[in-house]
């Protein structure tokens, strides 16, 4: 019996070891021969992108690359891969717009994708079928040569459903080909801040909860048995209270305000009033992201520093979905 068990588990052990370029082969085949949307785990995505050129490469082209990882291994997806859709015609929208892609109607495969975008949002779809239809979009957009609308379609999707990993590949390439740079930036603050926007607003809930938790159990350990060791469990708990309550903190602060994307590429002039002869008061730079206050006929009104600002409304792209 021990040696039928070493002889099951070693080949259990090879089968796993092959399942990923088992299911590689089969979802690559299925997308040649004209099927639904491949559905590949993003573990193959990331395994085929270590594969790839790197980015600095000058031979490689953004399309080229873009073709390979989302072209190729992650197809345009519709709703099935997430949760079941809570409405038919957001579904059905998803997939005809996968079937127009593969036959080359990209126009029509984008109106798809937009309607079906916004059945989703009417019927209160869960993000990750939101984010899988931005994703879509974000790919139709590089395609096209629209890199800055390609950020904030991939950037909307990684913020709908952080867990992502095409959305993050690809939105990094995006921004490396529209000389953005990374998206986490150099700073500290900006670093911390993005590490947190990986949680969702629900998960960040849970975090600060066990954070709650553990800091209450710490501080009755030490109530009850005293000691050295008690103490320093206790401090240490402390300490990591600031880490699980950021994520909290972070989303709450921005609660109430909708973050808009700057999408012209040559960044655009912030004005006192709403008219193209107000006085400029600042400027910001493409891919800056800003709150929304208010809109008027093709003016939005956002808060860049704690001040009022106009911008035109073209020039601004909404980043929740």
């Amino acid at each position: 019996m021990a040696a039928g068990c070493i002889v099951g588990g070693a080949s259990l052990a090879g089968v796993l070891r092959a399942a990923p370029a088992m299911a590689l082969v089969i979802a690559t085949a299925a997308t040649d021969a004209g099927a639904s949307p491949a559905v590949v785990p993003p573990a193959l995505v990331s395994s085929a992108a270590e594969s790839l050129p790197s980015e600095s490469s000058a031979e490689v082209s953004f399309a080229a690359r873009l073709a390979a990882v989302a072209g190729r291994l992650t197809a345009p997806q519709g709703l099935g891969e997430a949760a079941p859709a809570l409405d038919a015609r957001a579904e059905a929208g998803a997939d005809r717009g996968s079937v127009l892609w593969r036959s080359g109607d990209r126009d029509g495969a984008v109106a798809a994708w937009m309607a079906a975008l916004e059945d989703a949002q009417v019927v209160g779809a869960p993000s990750a079928e939101r984010a899988r239809l931005a994703y879509n979009l974000g790919v139709s957009e590089a395609t096209g040569g629209e890199l800055m609308r390609s950020v904030a379609w991939f950037e909307a999707a990684l913020r709908a459903s952080p867990s992502l990993a095409d959305a993050r590949f690809n939105l990094g390439l995006a921004r490396a080909e529209a000389g953005l740079g990374p998206r986490t930036g150099d700073g500290l603050l900006e670093s911390l801040g993005a590490a947190a926007r990986t949680l969702t607003s629900g998960e960040s809930q849970w975090w600060a909860l066990l954070g709650a938790l553990l800091f209450a159990g710490a501080g009755l350990l030490e109530a009850l048995r005293g000691g050295r060791w008690t103490r320093r469990l206790l401090l240490l708990v402390a300490a990591a209270q600031p880490i699980l309550f950021a994520p909290l903190a972070l989303h709450l602060s921005e609660r109430g305000s909708e973050p808009f994307m700057i999408i012209d590429p040559s960044g655009v002039q912030l004005r006192a009033a709403p008219e193209d002869g107000a006085e400029r008061v600042g400027s910001l730079p493409a891919g800056a992201v800003v709150s929304y206050l208010d809109t008027l006929p093709g003016w939005t009104k956002v808060r860049v520093g704690g001040e009022a600002r106009w911008v035109p409304s073209e020039a601004l792209f909404e980043l929740r979905l």
